[in-house]
């Protein structure tokens, strides 16, 4: 047998063992379970990532309302007085948001004025052109029986690109994150 036959013989074999392979491969269920999962898993971790994400916001957005009214409470029985600033009154709600409290300083915002009935209040939201501006904020503390608005803001950064267009209200991409509340002083 020439060299060339045999050369050609053996690229036959091969070629007949590596069709067996691949069929016995194709046919072999034992691996789809690792092709199924490698296929289902990152849009698996994308979607556990964005309820994460969503579920951090939602309790973002509750400590913010409940330290807001703890805060607010004492501007309505009086503990808290014109004599007060507005950095007073921002700590005081960054103490009420605990496991916030590193970030809620320079995150948080806040607006106070008093006003001399409810049909008065003007709750207009300072965003302009996808941008927060906190310039025209006040902090007015009124008297006994006076009617006090009390706003919140709290900017947070989002990571997951999928929940920025149904949460984001900044051009930033970050979410705005609002507590109001609206009530009468106590008549002190």
């Amino acid at each position: 047998m020439r060299i060339g036959a045999r050369i050609k013989a053996g690229g036959q074999m091969w070629r007949a063992k590596a069709r067996r392979l691949a069929r016995t491969w194709i046919r072999d269920p034992r691996g789809a379970t690792a092709v199924e999962f490698a296929l289902v898993v990152g849009p698996l971790i994308f979607m556990i990532m964005c309820c994460l994400e969503l579920a951090l916001v939602i309790l973002v957005t509750v400590t913010l309302d409940n330290a807001t009214d703890m805060a607010s409470r004492e501007i309505r029985t009086g503990e808290v007085t014109s004599a007060s600033t507005a950095a007073d009154f921002k700590q005081l709600i960054c103490n009420n948001m605990s496991w916030l409290s590193g970030s809620c300083t320079a995150s948080l915002e806040v607006d106070v004025r008093t006003f001399d009935s409810f049909a008065l209040v003007d709750m207009t939201p300072p965003i302009q052109n996808g941008k927060f501006d906190a310039s025209t904020f006040l902090y007015q503390v009124g008297g006994g029986s006076k009617i006090q608005l009390v706003r919140a803001y709290y900017e947070w950064p989002l990571f997951t690109p999928f929940l920025k267009p149904g949460l984001s209200t900044l051009a930033n991409g970050d979410a705005l994150i609002t507590s109001t509340t609206v009530f009468r002083n106590e008549p002190f």
